[in-house]
């Protein structure tokens, strides 16, 4: 559950993507691409919410002594693939003097993120320790407030990094950054050092994240009677030896 069609974060408009439609077919609207739509809702009054409400209050989920929740779309990241919010596309279209269309836009309101405004306030009362996800093609991880974690860990290359300062997210000069946010995690938490050998800058800074073409990155939970440890391990596919490092873990406190 909860994931949409991947378009392209375009910036040139003969492209169609997320964004909007190509400027060459904007009179040929079965070629239109419709932008990020949602493959299925997960709104309150949807199927799959309705499911999901079930099994979380469902008794094996109940008295479960660990409770993970797996989704593909991420909550939080440092990603790409967060933005634009998790929501139906709103299209809007531009006219020339003459009535011709010029632009088909689809613009995402940031206030209307479902997994945001739904799913993550259900998940919380459930009691959900771990929501895990890929998409972006890294690894980074977050904790609530409330302190229900994130991981984001789908790093096997194809990485198109981590969005921080130095690699804003590729945005069309018409999008609000204050809606579809340039840098960082657009929804607010900020994300977590590695705790035990996190990869270092060219300043020699530790970075909150993983993103490499070369370097593989997986996470296991290492359970025993009453403590559950989440490990994270990275390896350098180029490398003669592969020696596996542990470089992040953390506890799920049942």
């Amino acid at each position: 559950m909860v994931t949409n069609v991947w378009r392209a974060p375009q910036q040139d408009s003969s492209t169609p993507g997320r964004y909007q439609e190509s400027s060459q077919q904007l009179h040929e609207p079965e070629n239109w691409g419709y932008g990020q739509h949602i493959f299925e809702p997960i709104t309150p009054d949807s199927r799959q919410y309705e499911w999901l409400q079930q099994e979380l209050a469902g008794e094996a989920f109940q008295q479960a002594q660990y409770k993970i929740v797996m989704f593909h779309h991420p909550p939080h990241s440092l990603g790409g693939n967060v933005t634009p919010p998790y929501t139906d596309p709103q299209a809007y279209e531009e006219y020339a003097p003459d009535g011709v269309m010029v632009h088909r836009r689809y613009h995402y309101p940031k206030r209307e993120d479902q997994i945001i405004k739904h799913l993550i306030p259900l998940l919380e009362s459930a009691g959900v320790q771990l929501v895990f996800y890929g998409h972006s093609h890294l690894w980074n991880r977050f904790v609530s407030p409330g302190g229900m974690h994130f991981l984001e860990t789908s790093n096997v290359g194809n990485s198109y990094g981590a969005h921080l300062a130095d690699n804003p997210r590729s945005l069309p000069d018409f999008i609000d950054p204050s809606n579809d946010f340039p840098v960082g995690n657009p929804n607010g938490l900020s994300p977590i050092i590695p705790t035990i050998a996190p990869l270092l800058n060219s300043q020699e800074e530790p970075l909150p994240y993983i993103a490499s073409n070369k370097i593989t990155v997986f996470s296991v939970l290492e359970t025993s009677d009453n403590n559950a440890v989440i490990k994270s391990y990275y390896f350098d596919t180029n490398a003669d030896n592969k020696n596996v490092v542990l470089f992040d873990q953390f506890q799920l406190l049942s």
